[in-house]
């Protein structure tokens, strides 16, 4: 698929991973949305990167998304193109009694609901376009489980579950829009978790931003079903062979080098 005069909206466009794809996007030629929770970080996003557009969103909240949709629908009716990015992660011990069911369930409203929300929303949009895409950011955890955050693996193994599943439904309705699911290994330059960010493991898993975006474009360009980068092959790979001893290693090194920063 070609990168340039395309419609692109990136949710949680304000950092990380979505704001270096959509400052790509935008210097590949494109018109670029972003969206975010907090209308203070979009002003401040779209100040930093002049031509970007920023539109306030919650994807948590499907009301927030079906507004989201009729401004998108109205104002950017070329749309071809969602990245479908917000996440959060939150690190919590299962045997903390002060530990909310609310708080529990924050990473699958935003992660995988605000996935499914976004998608179902602007599939009719993307639908009317001659050639369009669909890019759903999971993780290297969409493979094996992250310990001190129990529910963030689990949200991201849905989307993954998810995007194969609308994968399949576009294909039997013969629409021209494309799937990918980026999976990227941690990222430092995000700052959704402190627990990777040095010793061994940070060394091990750790994966540039720049080079994320570069092989993220790379598989944009090529139709890729799925981009696994950097320590997420290995991953993958690994747990075909040996999942229940690697998932126990890997689970109990999470946890005492999470212990060892405490």
């Amino acid at each position: 698929m070609k990168l340039k005069n395309r419609t692109i909206l990136v949710t949680g466009g304000t950092s990380g991973i979505g704001s270096a794809f959509a400052k790509r996007f935008h210097e590949m030629g494109n018109t670029v949305i972003i969206t975010g929770r907090s209308q203070k970080r979009i002003d401040q996003a779209v100040k930093n990167n002049p031509g970007i557009i920023g539109m306030v969103a919650d994807v948590s909240d499907a009301k927030s998304v079906e507004q989201l949709a009729k401004e998108l629908a109205k104002h950017y009716p070329k749309l071809d193109i969602v990245f479908n990015n917000a996440g959060i992660i939150n690190e919590f011990d299962l045997f903390d009694e002060s530990i909310t069911y609310e708080y529990l369930i924050s990473e699958i409203n935003t992660n995988l609901n605000g996935t499914i929300y976004v998608t179902k929303a602007l599939l009719p949009l993307l639908a009317k376009q001659r050639e369009a895409m669909i890019v759903n950011v999971t993780s290297l955890l969409a493979n094996i489980t992250v310990a001190n955050a129990p529910t963030y693996s689990a949200t991201k193994a849905g989307i993954h579950m998810f995007s194969d599943a609308l994968r399949e439904q576009i294909r039997y309705k013969g629409k021209n829009i494309h799937v990918m699911e980026l999976c990227p290994p941690v990222i430092s330059e995000t700052n959704l978790t402190d627990t990777y960010d040095e010793g061994l493991m940070n060394k091990l898993i750790s994966f540039p931003l720049t080079k994320l975006v570069n092989v993220g474009i790379k598989g944009m360009l090529r139709n890729k079903l799925r981009v696994n980068a950097g320590f997420t092959k290995v991953m993958r790979f690994s747990m075909k062979f040996a999942p229940d001893f690697i998932t126990h290693t890997w689970g109990q090194m999470i946890l005492k080098q999470g212990n060892k920063k405490n």
